[in-house]
Parts: C-alpha cells; sequence; structure tokens
C-alpha cells in the first residue's frame, strides 16, 4: 500500500481529473489493490485516508467526489498539510472514537544490522522493517523499509554511516502507521529497537503495540519466548516465503486475525481491552486435582535424573529424563504445557509423580529406558521418537558400566550393567558387587541377559567362535527406543571416564564376560574408564 500522504494525494488528483463521483469499491480496487469486497467494506477502508481530507466527501447514493462546499472561506489560512485540495505534507488522520476495531491494524516485523540480524530484531541498529497494513480484516499492500535497493551504492551512500534505518525511512514508518495500532511478535525484540532508534533521530512515535507473542502464551498456551513459526503452526497456518521480517509479517498479521475470534470470546473487542489484557499475567493451572503441589514441584532436585507420572490406579503413564529435574518436571505443570498435544494429555492423565535423581545426562537416559521397558507407559509409545544415529561401534552392541550414586549399604559400593542391543536398550542388571562377584546372583542374571541379546544358544550365528548374533527373528522383543542422539553425545564427551564394552570386539560369551568383570572392578574403584583387552 502506499503512504497515507501518496494515497491522499493521488485519490485527490485522480477525482479531479475524473469530474465525477467514485464509487468505493472502484477507488479500493485502484489505490488500495483490493480486488473483491462490497461497497460498504471499501468505504470502511477508505475512511481513514480520506475523512478528514478538505474538498473530499462520500455520499451513500454516489461515492466519493469533490466539493466546492468544502473550500476555504475567504482569508481563511489552508488547512493543515493541504492546499488546492491536494495534500501537501503529512496529515494527521484521527478517527472517531472507538472507530478502529481489532481487525484493523497495522502487522510489523523488522531486523538489525549486526550478528543474529537475520531473525527478529537481531543486534544493532534498525536495518530493515516490514509493513503490512490490514483494515477491516483485508490485507493492503506490503511497505518495506528503506525502499532503496540495497545493493544500489548510491543509494547507500544516503544512508547513516552508524548502519540502520535513516531519519527519513524512520518518518516514512511512522507516516504509514499513522494513528493504527502495531501488531508485532515480540516487542522487546522488534518494536523497541525501532523506537530508540526514532528518539535518538529525533523521530516522534507514539503507537499502541500488541504483542502477538503474548496473546500466543494467553490464549494458547505456547512458551513466552515461542518464535512466530511456533504461533503459526499452533493456529494451522502454512508459512510461505523466506524466514526474514517479510515473511514473519504475513505470519503475525494472519495469526493476529485467527486470535481476534478468541479474543470477542473473552469480550475484548477494543484495543485499549486489549492492551490490558496482554499485560496480564497468565493464569496459573490449578494443581489441585494432582497428589503433589507447587511446593512439591520447587523442592524437586536441580539435577539430572529420570521423572515417572502415575494416572490414578497407579499405573505409570509416561517416563522422562532431565538434565534438570526441577526445571523439566515443572514445565508440564505450566500453562504453555497446553501448547502441546503430548502436554495436553499428560496434564489430563497424570495424578502421581515419582523421580529418581542420578549422577549423570548418561545414566538419566539409561534409567529412562529400563523403566520405559519395564512399565510400557502409553504415552511413550505415542510420543516419543528419538533419532538414532550410530554413534559407537557397527551394530551398536554395548554394556555400559555405571557405578550406582547409592547402595544399600555405603561401605558396599556397586554398579549397574546397562546392556544395549543394535542401538536399543536390552536391559540392566543392578546390584553387582564385589568380591566373588562372578558367584553373586547379579552376576547370574548378567549372564543369561547377555546371553539371550547377544550370544543365544541357535546355529544361527554371524560366524565361528561364538561371535555375537544379529538382532532376532521373529516375535521376540527387540528391544526400547532410546535417545541415541544424547548417549552417543556424552560417551564421546566422556570417553575417560565411562568404561563400555563393544559386544561387537569380543570373540566368545566368556570373552565378553572376562571384559566385563575387568571393568565392572575398575568401576568399583573409582579408577575411572578402563580398556580391557
Amino acid at each position: 500500500m502506499m503512504k497515507t500522504l501518496a494515497i491522499q494525494k493521488e485519490i485527490v488528483a485522480y477525482l479531479r481529473a475524473l469530474g465525477r463521483p467514485e464509487t468505493s469499491r472502484a477507488l479500493a480496487h485502484r489505490f488500495l489493490r483490493i480486488e473483491r469486497g462490497d461497497e460498504e467494506t471499501c468505504r470502511r477502508l477508505l475512511t481513514p485516508f480520506l475523512a478528514t481530507v478538505p474538498g473530499i466527501e462520500h455520499r451513500p447514493d454516489e461515492g466519493w467526489s469533490l466539493t466546492k462546499s468544502a473550500s476555504r472561506p475567504p482569508g481563511a489560512a489552508p488547512a493543515a498539510g493541504i492546499e488546492n485540495g491536494a495534500a501537501a505534507g503529512p496529515v494527521p488522520a484521527p478517527r472517531p472514537s472507538g472507530a478502529i476495531g481489532l481487525r484493523d491494524f497495522v502487522a510489523l516485523a523488522s531486523e538489525g544490522t549486526g550478528p543474529g540480524g537475520s531473525g527478529p530484531g537481531g543486534s544493532g541498529p534498525v536495518r530493515t522493517v516490514s509493513l503490512l497494513p490490514v483494515l477491516a480484516g483485508e490485507d493492503c499492500q506490503e511497505e518495506h523499509f528503506p525502499a532503496r535497493d540495497p545493493d544500489d551504492d548510491a543509494a547507500l551512500a544516503d544512508a547513516p554511516p552508524e548502519g540502520g534505518l535513516s531519519r527519513e525511512d524512520l518518518e516514512d514508518v511512522v507516516q504509514t502507521i499513522g494513528d493504527l495500532p502495531v501488531v508485532c511478535h515480540r516487542v522487546a525484540r522488534e518494536l523497541e529497537p525501532i523506537r530508540r532508534l526514532c528518539a535518538e533521530r529525533g523521530v516522534a512515535f507514539e503507537t499502541q503495540v500488541i504483542s502477538a507473542a503474548k496473546l500466543g502464551h494467553l490464549l494458547l498456551g505456547l512458551k513466552t519466548n515461542h518464535a512466530a513459526s511456533d504461533l503459526a503452526s499452533a493456529l494451522r497456518i502454512e508459512t510461505r516465503g523466506p524466514d526474514d521480517c517479510r515473511g514473519r509479517v504475513r505470519i503475525v498479521a494472519e495469526s493476529f486475525l485467527r486470535l481476534v475470534p478468541l479474543l470477542l470470546e473473552r469480550g475484548i473487542d477494543s484495543v485499549e481491552t486489549l492492551l490490558e489484557y496482554q499485560d496480564m499475567p497468565a493464569a496459573p493451572l490449578d494443581l489441585s486435582a494432582y497428589a503433589f503441589g507447587p511446593d512439591d514441584l520447587k523442592a524437586l532436585p536441580a539435577g539430572p535424573g529420570v521423572y515417572r507420572f502415575l494416572d490414578r490406579r497407579g499405573e505409570v503413564i509416561y517416563v522422562g529424563k532431565a538434565k534438570n529435574l526441577r526445571s523439566r518436571v515443572g514445565s508440564y505443570f505450566t500453562p504453555s504445557a497446553r501448547g502441546t498435544a503430548k502436554g495436553m494429555a499428560i496434564l489430563a492423565e497424570t495424578h502421581a509423580l515419582r523421580f529418581e535423581p542420578v549422577a549423570s545426562e548418561l545414566e538419566a537416559a539409561l534409567l529412562e529406558a529400563a523403566l520405559i521397558a519395564e512399565h510400557r507407559p502409553r504415552l511413550n509409545r505415542q510420543f516419543e521418537v528419538h533419532e538414532r544415529p550410530a554413534p559407537y561401534g557397527p551394530r551398536l552392541n554395548l554394556v555400559v558400566v555405571l557405578k550406582d550414586t547409592q547402595s544399600g549399604e555405603p561401605d558396599e559400593p556397586a554398579c549397574t550393567l546397562h546392556l544395549l542391543r543394535g542401538g536399543r536398550y536390552a536391559g540392566r542388571v543392578s546390584g553387582i558387587g564385589p568380591g566373588a562377584a562372578e558367584r553373586a546372583e547379579p552376576w547370574e542374571r548378567a549372564r543369561r541377559l547377555m546371553t539371550h541379546n547377544f550370544f543365544p544358544e541357535t546355529p544361527s550365528r554371524d560366524g565361528a567362535g561364538g561371535l555375537p548374533s544379529p538382532l532376532p527373528a521373529g516375535n521376540e522383543d527387540p528391544g526400547v527406543d532410546i535417545d541415541w542422539q544424547l548417549v552417543g553425545s556424552y560417551l564421546r564427551k566422556h570417553r575417560d571416564e565411562v568404561s563400555v564394552l563393544d559386544i561387537d570386539e569380543s570373540s566368545s560369551r566368556q570373552d565378553a564376560e572376562a571384559k566385563l568383570l575387568v571393568l565392572v572392578r575398575a568401576c568399583l574403584s573409582g579408577a575411572g574408564r578402563t580398556v580391557a583387552r
């Protein structure tokens, strides 16, 4: 859309040359690029530009026209900004009180000049601004500032040496916005830098500002710092075009229009009421239906661990791991948790909470898989799918040896063996202790589990000598999915601290057991990572 001043000039010149009234539909099509619209809608779109221009009037039965009755009386000074019936300078276009509805606004997106400038706001002075005026719910033509070609050397010579928009650019931005409210995604990132730049360069900029991000948080339960693409996804808006301010301004405009019905349902039907609403904090979730309360969530450890959500029958419905138990578990019981299908399901079905602190993220990932294998929680099967890039060995047949964080007797350390077969979690054996370990009951369980998973007593083998077999065929349990990205990353990062037996490097079950015994004794002695050969 052309700027307000330019539209006024063009329409006045067009009506003068036409010499007769013109319908709102014809003017809206010619000057606002409105392809479809009835006469009344087009009249409402034109009113902000023409209602205060002397010399133009609207008659319901004729349309818009120039009249002599609006000319200045003898000796009167010209109206501000108007000379000889045409706009000659910036013309304020105040509307009658209450005339601005929720579907009348200017969507805004901006980018900065510094690092991160390709995203919302960026750093440094504002480099580009995109505006999309919307009147009565109808998109008008976008405006982009600066209007000059950034590759034009002559145009760049006029740009301020410190970068960012020039004073003239800022004045054009303010002129285009006029008295309409601005809708942007995150005010601090996209609008506040423009305000600061206007203040530095002496450009007056006062406007009402609506934050689409705040409304997404309040109305849809999205996280407070969600991206514009998250809002579009929640509203099922198909995003097109580049991921820059030109693309975001369209997302913001369409997203806000889809939020308007939700606002009206809450009795929010004016910009003033909306501004009050968006500054309200999100209502905290009512935890009275759960067997725990806010104090229990605040008392959770701030370290790594595994948590379980149970329903009213005591069945485990979800198992998760966390780098920070307090932060992760608490995130499920905030208004933003309602923004995803998984969060909604957990809120609806959970009654009780159990948690288990561990020593590391690796142990949390392994214990999570072990508990999923034990309980088979329905929400994990519904929502959790892990990528499993191969971080270790060609077939990912491993035994990870971890020292237990706690044991029954402080003077009797123990460790846990976690078996992974073909990149999936196959099982665990806890309580592996010192002494005559090869005769202890936990070792017998470890032998059985290793035999079942890696050395089954079948004629189907990879090769001679009792080498590890491939994954079992038929109806045998292939194991539990695991977060291999986390496991692999942790093993690479802490390769000097964690003892791992690669089963594929063992020539037989006896060879694997002998190596594993060395790793267990080293783990219990606190010797760090040990290589068994």
